[in-house]
């Protein structure tokens, strides 16, 4: 059978606090050093949430760490984030990885799979169909026990399925 996870690229882990979280990463833990990156409006002027105009505003916090990368994201706005942390508390949300078909084709096999659209489908609206950062949320909770993070873009790094 062929995966169609073809390497695990990220574990994203939602927190309260991105900044004592990193500081108790590198402190208690020895993991650094951390990317710090506000996710918004600066960043990407204008973003499709869920196919409506929209934001996601977090502080986020990047590591590489056992050849994959490791995501802290702490919501700011009304978002899915913030009402997942609201509803589960800080923990692991997702993996990411790197698809073996093309990312809309994948998003059409889970539509089939599951019946259920992303959980969170979000694309920079530089008006250009297949360009900008796109990424999505398939909601592999029930068949899995976590969410799947893909990107219409090639990622490197991670660790190979």
């Amino acid at each position: 059978m062929n995966t169609q996870f073809a390497k695990l690229l990220q574990i994203g882990i939602i927190v309260e606090d991105r900044d004592a979280a990193v500081k108790r990463y590198e402190e208690e833990y020895g993991m650094g050093p951390w990317n710090l990156v506000e996710f918004g409006p600066k960043l990407f002027p204008k973003m499709l949430v869920n196919g409506e105009p929209g934001m996601v505003i977090g502080k986020f916090a990047f590591c590489k760490a056992y050849g994959m990368e490791i995501e802290l994201i702490e919501p700011v706005n009304d978002s899915p984030y913030k009402t997942w942390l609201e509803e589960h508390g800080p923990g692991i949300h997702h993996i990411a990885t790197v698809t073996r078909d093309n990312f809309h084709d994948v998003i059409a096999e889970h539509k089939k799979l599951t019946g259920k659209e992303p959980w969170l489908h979000c694309k920079e609206d530089n008006g250009k169909e297949n360009e900008g950062m796109e990424f999505a949320y398939l909601d592999l909770t029930k068949e899995l026990g976590i969410f799947v993070e893909i990107y219409n873009e090639v990622r490197k790094g991670g660790l190979e399925a």
